[in-house]
């Protein structure tokens, strides 16, 4: 469908995808044809997808699409408008089409095309603002907001397109990858697979997790087969790279969070699995692999930090202080937008946060017109920047979560790199141009998460306290700051706060796992007695504590409240608490379980004693009576038996 343009108006704020009506609910995509691209002389198509999904059917509709056409729109004003800011930009009515009611829940798909894009467009190269929007008698329903690049006859500025890339495996939470999980991962379809499918050879600078590496080296031989050929293919792989934290962990949330810096720990802890086979004259082996020497990796570029959201400056501090050198972020608006930035000792690899949201859109697009809508984006952002500063590196960060699909992906780089206004460049190309100094300033914070960011790093220290009863504590504590770290992986997107939420819920059943067995009602008949208290180690490792015991009464005197007792691994041990009793009746004890340096493991547990003191030695002088008297009457028979044969015989 078309029309002639109709007269210019100011472009209004975007509204929501749909009215808010349970009722008349409707949503709208457009999404223009080549990634947006319109020339003189040939046709401009937008194609518009219209859902119902309201309860009733929708009214008949007039669609329309509304250019900006004759004025290229800077950078900013592209973000802005496609973040439903007003720009200030006259447009017009560039084509429309009717469209008959649509029943519940059925959608309908046309092409708004305008027969010659230069009825439209004019003026120089650039982005330009476009909207479409469905009414009713006149009544705007719903719009979307979308945009074209106009591109005339002669030379097309381009910007040098760097890409930004993970290779993790995003919603795991264990510390190391099992074998089960690298086989499953690094299969044909596996996550890890599809990742190094999409980035390998592509102008994409690569983010190396290292507890991918790290879990296939320390597997050895007992390594699958296809994670052992994926280490290869990782390794032969011709990206620019660094390494991320382990699992990807958000570092400067920690620091924002008011945290210091949190590493893996206990390198020689964790070691290889290879087997070794003996031999009549064995030869010492190769050093067992220490959890550092696993996880390290040729990277291309050192002490490179990737953050999602801008930096604050304490934040940038002390990622100096920590060693980093370079990091790959957005920027608050007032610092500037300079690709290269120095600001608080660092260098910054400034990235644009625009077209990233809309290039991860399209790599996680369910649709193809969904995919197309977001390309157009990227096109008319990635323009915008070209027209400005000609040349100019643009950094785009793609997502850090699970990919569905590697293909939207691939897709997303290589229409992004064909564009005639971009050009495939490298990190280290981008590097190369001059730095601009910057001043930073506090961005907005996710209260919430960093308070759940503040509780994960305080269960992590409560088990490292709770760790020292452990005979070998890294056992404990080399597991938990892995796990830890997974925790705190950006990949987690929007379940960040509920992963770090379940850490501290593990964090609270690990400090459960020693305590007192469950116990009955006890009765003591001594009144010195041995109290037996048994104790339950579920951990896989052996630990080393104190038994306690607290009456409430003065009923019982407690000989000794300090009792080792030696507890193996997934076992119970019988702890016995010396303990004398004053007067007979009942009286409760509180128990519990502490370490070397008295303090409490495990919730205290209540017992009910009875007390019969005393019993036992009235027990024994009865006992003893009785072996006198029956004794005494022994005698006194015999006697008299004696008294009988004697006069017998005298008779």
């Amino acid at each position: 469908a078309s029309a002639a343009p109709s007269g210019p108006r100011t472009s209004p704020v975007a509204t929501s995808t749909t009215d808010g009506s349970d009722e008349t609910a409707i949503a709208l995509a457009a999404a223009p044809a080549a990634s947006g691209i319109a020339r003189p002389g040939d046709p401009l198509s937008v194609r518009v997808t219209v859902t119902n999904l309201g309860d009733s059917a929708t009214p008949p509709l007039t669609v329309e699409l509304a250019i900006a056409g004759t004025e290229p729109a800077k950078a900013d004003d592209v973000a802005a408008w496609f973040n439903g800011e007003t720009i200030g930009l006259e447009e017009r009515v560039a084509a429309a089409a009717e469209l008959s009611p649509l029943e519940p829940g059925s959608s309908a798909v046309l092409d708004l095309i305008v027969d010659d894009a230069a009825t439209a467009l004019s003026g120089g190269f650039g982005a330009r603002a476009a909207v479409v929007r469905a009414s009713a008698e006149g009544e705007l329903i719903v719009a979307d907001r979308t945009a074209v690049v106009w591109v005339p006859t002669g030379t097309t500025p381009a910007a040098r397109t760097v890409f930004v890339a993970p290779i993790s495996t995003p919603g795991i939470e264990e510390g190391l990858l099992t074998s089960a999980q690298l086989e499953q991962l690094t299969g044909e379809a596996g996550a890890l697979t599809r990742q190094l499918d999409a980035v390998a050879g592509r102008p994409v600078m690569v983010a190396i997790d290292p507890r991918v590496v790290a879990s296939i080296r320390l597997l050895g031989a007992s390594a699958p087969a296809t994670a052992t050929a994926y280490l290869d293919r990782l390794t032969a792989m011709p990206n620019e790279t660094f390494l991320l934290p382990w699992a990807d962990a958000d570092l400067p949330a920690v620091l924002a969070a008011g945290a210091s810096p949190v590493a893996p720990e206990g390198a020689g802890a964790l070691e290889s699995s290879t087997e070794t086979t003996a031999t009549d004259d064995p030869e010492p082996g190769p050093a067992p692999l220490t959890l550092a020497d696993a996880a390290d990796w040729p990277a291309t570029l050192r002490d490179v930090v990737w953050s999602e959201t801008p930096l604050a400056p304490a934040v940038a501090t002390a990622l100096t202080d920590a060693g980093t050198r370079l990091v790959v972020a957005p920027t608050t608006p007032s610092a500037g937008g300079a690709t290269v930035q120095e600001a608080e000792g660092l260098r910054l690899l400034r990235v644009d946060a625009a077209l990233s949201a809309s290039a991860r859109d399209a790599s996680t697009a369910p649709s193809q017109q969904r995919f197309d809508r977001a390309i157009a984006r990227v096109s008319a952002l990635l323009a915008a920047a070209a027209a400005e500063q000609p040349g100019i590196p643009v950094i785009i960060a793609l997502t850090r979560d699970e990919l569905p699909s590697s293909d939207r992906l691939i897709d997303t780089i290589g229409h992004t790199v064909s564009l005639p206004w971009s050009t495939a460049s490298s990190a280290t190309e981008a590097l190369s141009t001059a730095a601009s100094s910057a001043e930073l300033e506090e961005p907005a914070t996710d209260a919430a998460r960093l308070a759940a960011v503040r509780d994960a790093i305080a269960a992590e220290s409560a088990d490292r306290a709770f760790a020292s009863i452990a005979t070998t504590p890294t056992v404990i504590t080399d597991r938990r700051r892995l796990e830890l770290l997974a925790a705190l992986s950006a990949g987690w997107g929007d379940q960040s706060v509920a992963a770090l939420q379940r850490f501290v819920d593990s964090s609270i059943a690990l400090r459960q796992s020693v305590r007192v067995a469950e116990s009955s009602s006890i009765t003591l008949f001594a009144d010195r007695a041995s109290l037996p208290v048994t104790v339950q180690n579920d951990l896989d490792v052996a630990v080393r504590v104190f038994v306690r015991v607290d009456p409430d009464t003065t009923q019982l005197r407690v000989l000794d409240q300090r009792v080792e007792v030696l507890v193996e691994p997934r076992s119970q041990t019988r702890a016995l608490v010396p303990v004398e009793s004053l007067t007979n009746g009942q009286v409760d004890i509180t128990v519990t379980v502490r370490d070397a340096a008295g303090a409490r493991i495990g919730a205290p547990t209540r017992v009910a004693l009875n007390l019969q003191a005393g019993w036992e030695t009235a027990g024994t002088i009865a006992v003893a009576g009785a072996v006198v008297l029956l004794l005494g009457i022994g005698i006194t028979r015999d006697i008299r038996k004696r008294r009988r044969q004697q006069t017998a015989d005298a008779e």
